[in-house]
């Protein structure tokens, strides 16, 4: 089922960003990130830092990062594509870029802990993996369904406190980069957030009706999800995960899940 927001004026861009704002935000970014990275030591670069088992269970988590921005740069290029209105191509396109970014951030990840490529895809693909919602999302072609479920639902329950809490674990460890990297993409997760989070309670107020739908659409992405909690084994990552997501889902009127863990 497709639905429409037919107001348009129920939808701005939160950050009211323009090209020349965004490329001038992106600028003052990419200074810092860089500047972050240059006081990085050689060694933790070259992943010297980090235990040979550190890196082997880090694979699944590299796999995860690196995935799920590749991912993300089809489907949100998808959704630019078929915006149906100029203010929702333009909050995609500026994601776009952001994506692009972060994919190359992630590649480079891989690269520097000399993993093989060949065991790149395999980890992803193993169970417990972000894997299926994903390639579920890659199969859909509408612009709000694909921005409901990926950036409402699974970046709002991924939320900027994911991201700081991997880069602690990871610079605990000694993954040094790892941590700057996932410090450096939170800015742009949490616009990706904002933005959708607007449509959606634009989509709700314009039709009250559009509220079951997104009801169906959140239920199928946690349902898809659920295997990333490997059973209750992450149980406390679950949690966290889920009280994310409903703390701007609840307040516009979406129920919980019925989910098994």
């Amino acid at each position: 089922m497709r639905i429409t927001l037919n107001d348009l004026s129920r939808f701005k861009d939160p950050a009211s960003l323009t090209w020349e704002r965004y490329v001038a935000l992106q600028a003052r970014e990419r200074e810092r990130y860089l500047a972050e990275r240059a006081a990085i030591p050689a060694e933790a670069m070259a992943y010297q830092t980090v235990s040979r088992r550190y890196l082997e269970r880090a694979v699944d988590q590299f796999a995860n990062n690196y995935y799920s921005e590749l991912s993300a740069t089809h489907y949100i290029a998808t959704a630019a594509a078929n915006a149906p209105f100029d203010e929702l191509k333009k909050c995609c396109l500026f994601q776009l870029a952001d994506e692009q970014r972060h994919l190359e951030m992630d590649r480079e990840v891989f690269e520097r802990a000399g993993i093989p490529e060949r065991d790149w895809l395999p980890a992803w693909e193993a169970p417990g993996t972000t894997c299926r919602f994903f390639r579920h999302v890659l199969e859909l072609d509408d612009t709000i369904e694909i921005l409901v479920k990926a950036n409402f639902v699974a970046e709002g329950a991924a939320g900027p406190g994911t991201f700081a809490v991997l880069a602690d674990g990871a610079e605990a460890r000694g993954d040094v980069f790892s941590a700057v990297n996932h410090r450096a993409r939170v800015r742009d997760e949490t616009r990706h957030i904002s933005f959708a989070r607007v449509l959606v309670k634009a989509l709700i107020e314009d039709d009250p009706a559009n509220l079951e739908v997104i009801q169906r659409w959140q239920d199928e992405s946690l349902q898809l999800f659920v295997e990333v909690a490997r059973g209750g084994e992450r149980r406390e990552w679950w949690e966290g995960f889920l009280a994310s997501y409903y703390k701007i889902a609840l307040p516009l009127g979406l129920r919980p899940s019925s989910l098994p863990v």
